[in-house]
């Protein structure tokens, strides 16, 4: 609007004789909206607005499956004037080529395409993703990935701080989020900007996350119901009172197969005879090759261990061994498993089917 106009809007009010003050409207914002199954369970997002903000405006919506996606569009909804965003067609997208080109570049869709993009494992990723949704994408998921002032030494520096800030619930109780979490959190956060870096052609000159140093453990302090070591372990003792606890002798076999070789329990009970191996007088070992694992939405089934270094061998005692004998199928075939469950069968994953 220019002078002219103010001036001709001025004198239109005085020829109606229009004195009278005049409210402002304030256009109403688009909202997210849950939508929910017979059961209760939220299947979908809903962003509705008003056609131009208007109190009398047609009622606009668009679905997502889930609330990141529909929250971004809704932040677009807003920054067109309760519009539909320019290139987007309902129920599909961005179409123009320029628009969604840009739009590739936003730190959440760059984020969720570089971890997708990954070969690892369907589990690996969800849980990736959902780490960027809850704890990376309100604070960096409207930024370009290409910014120096969206990514720098001092926005992460910022990132750490709130972070460290942060409740999260472990076990029953509320606290701060830990500092292996925070450690895990910049790994992830420092993974997708390196991606920038060393794309064809590169999106950006460096990694800021290089320049920010996440907290150890001694920058947090010990609270007086928490011990200072990282890890704790039972005494024989404890072990022996343990093991009292279980009527059945394959169960107590099973207990101290899991003390006596630190194996966790997702793969002592996937071990099978081939596994097991008496290599000379007197040496016993097992070879860890594989372990129960799931991904989400799918059943139980048997892979490799969770890192290359869960692949290994180890040693059995005489004494473990000799025990193994009698509730292992040690004369079976190779591929019988070796834990037993009382009942003949091998023991399975609680969860597993």
């Amino acid at each position: 609007m220019n002078c002219k106009d103010v001036l001709d809007l001025a004198e239109f009010h005085r020829a109606m004789g229009t004195r009278r003050e005049h409210r402002r409207y304030i256009p109403r914002m688009a909202s997210v909206v849950p939508r929910n199954n017979k059961a209760g369970k939220i299947t979908s997002y809903q962003v509705k607005w008003r056609d131009g903000g208007s109190k009398t405006g047609d009622w606009q919506t668009e679905r997502f499956d889930d609330e990141p996606s529909a929250t971004v569009f809704k932040k677009a909804v807003d920054e067109a004037g309760q519009n539909w965003p320019p290139g987007w067609v309902k129920g599909k997208g961005y179409i123009d080529p320029a628009t969604a080109d840009e739009l590739r570049y936003r730190f959440d869709r760059w984020a969720v395409e570089s971890v997708k993009n990954r070969t690892a494992s369907e589990r690996y990723k969800k849980t990736r993703i959902r780490s960027l949704e809850m704890y990376l994408f309100p604070t960096f998921g409207n930024c370009d990935i290409r910014s120096a002032d969206h990514f720098s030494k001092a926005t992460i520096g910022a990132w750490i701080n709130k972070m460290m800030k942060t409740k999260v619930k472990r076990g029953s109780k509320v606290k701060d989020m830990s500092p292996e979490t925070l450690r895990g959190l910049h790994g992830l956060f420092s993974s997708v900007l390196k991606e920038a870096v060393v794309a064809e052609p590169p999106l950006r000159d460096r990694n800021p996350c290089d320049l920010t140093r996440p907290p150890s453990n001694d920058d947090w302090g010990v609270d007086d119901e928490e011990s200072s070591d990282e890890m704790e372990f039972m005494t024989p003792e404890e072990i022996a009172g343990l093991v009292d606890c279980f009527p059945r002798p394959e169960d107590r076999m099973l207990v101290r197969m899991t003390y006596g070789t630190g194996m966790r329990w997702g793969e002592v009970i996937a071990l099978a005879r081939r596994h097991a191996r008496n290599t000379q007088d007197g040496k016993y070992e097992a070879r860890v090759t594989r372990a129960w694992k799931m991904n989400p939405g799918e059943p139980w089934f048997l892979g490799p261990p969770k890192t290359k270094a869960g692949r290994r061998t180890i040693e059995f005692t005489a004494g473990l061994w000799q025990e193994l004998r009698p509730w292992g199928p040690m004369g079976q075939s190779v591929s019988v498993r070796l834990t037993l469950n009382g009942r003949g069968g091998p023991v399975a994953h609680p969860l597993a089917s």
